[in-house]
């Protein structure tokens, strides 16, 4: 009976939620898609799209980008390597609960689905040394973080990052502050670590070097809403060792300027 009452209260929660909720569309052109430093499309365009659903406490949504995993990599020293990762399209999956508390702090807990639907489950079997794709693994995060004023700090957590048995940890800060001329100032800092990166590591040493898998991201953007439209040119960089640093190609870690151009639909006349 008491769960059946839990159950009923938690209808009437999103039915309430659901009353209050709003849905926008966010479409965002990208030079190139980087995630925490690293590029997902190859150092080329890319076009993402997001639909977000937030209540007054709960929200959910969908995030979509293409990708490429499939070419060359050239690394610090030089040397090169094909990559052959099989999936051209992810696709996120989130849902969370936030709020604020009347003294100004900002809070967030939930957690990240990572997909890639057409990336053939089966690759990761073949043995064919004429075909060694190998799929895009699907994963899970969570994450919990809260802010005051222009900053924010959020921990994420995988338990099985890239479906390796390891998990992997990654924190960040983000901060923005106004500038002259309705310029906006954008930092963002990360350093991502844990187990998997442990486990690099230890693979690299094998080879009989001693860098170490995990890493610090940055970027520094200045951005600036035109109508409808938010446009920031970002400087992006890592500091990882030599031999995890790739400087151009798949999975490129390398400093590099990105440029972004995004509008959040529906348009509202105040943005006119």
């Amino acid at each position: 009976m008491r769960l059946l009452s839990i159950g009923a209260a938690g209808l009437l929660l999103l039915a309430a939620q659901a009353a209050q909720a709003e849905t926008s569309v966010t479409v965002t052109a990208v030079t190139d898609y980087d995630f925490r430093g690293i590029s997902q499309s190859d150092g080329d365009p890319a076009l993402q799209v997001g639909v977000d659903w937030a209540g007054e406490y709960f929200y959910a949504g969908a995030w979509a980008s293409n990708v490429d995993y499939n070419g060359e990599q050239v690394y610090s020293d030089g040397s090169s390597a094909l990559v052959n990762v099989d999936g051209h399209f992810e696709l996120d999956l989130l849902a969370g609960l936030a709020g604020e508390t009347e003294g100004g702090w900002r809070w967030d807990v939930g957690l990240t689905w990572y997909t890639y639907p057409d990336s053939d489950e089966n690759l990761g079997n073949q043995l064919d040394p004429d075909d060694d794709e190998l799929e895009s693994e699907d994963y899970l995060e969570l994450y919990a973080g809260g802010g005051f004023g222009p900053v924010d700090v959020r921990y994420w957590y995988s338990p099985d990052l890239y479906n390796s048995d390891e998990t992997a940890s990654y924190l960040e800060a983000n901060a923005s502050f106004g500038l002259p001329a309705e310029f906006s100032l954008n930092l963002h800092a990360g350093y991502s670590f844990g187990d998997y990166f442990d486990l690099l590591s230890d693979e690299a040493e094998l080879d009989g070097v001693s860098d170490d898998a995990d890493y610090y991201d940055y970027s520094i953007g200045i951005g600036r809403s035109f109508g409808h439209f938010d446009v920031e040119l970002k400087y992006v960089g890592t500091d990882t060792d030599d031999y995890f640093e790739v400087d151009s190609g798949i999975l490129r870690t390398d400093e590099r300027v990105i440029l972004s151009v995004a509008t959040t639909l529906p348009w509202s006349d105040e943005e006119e």
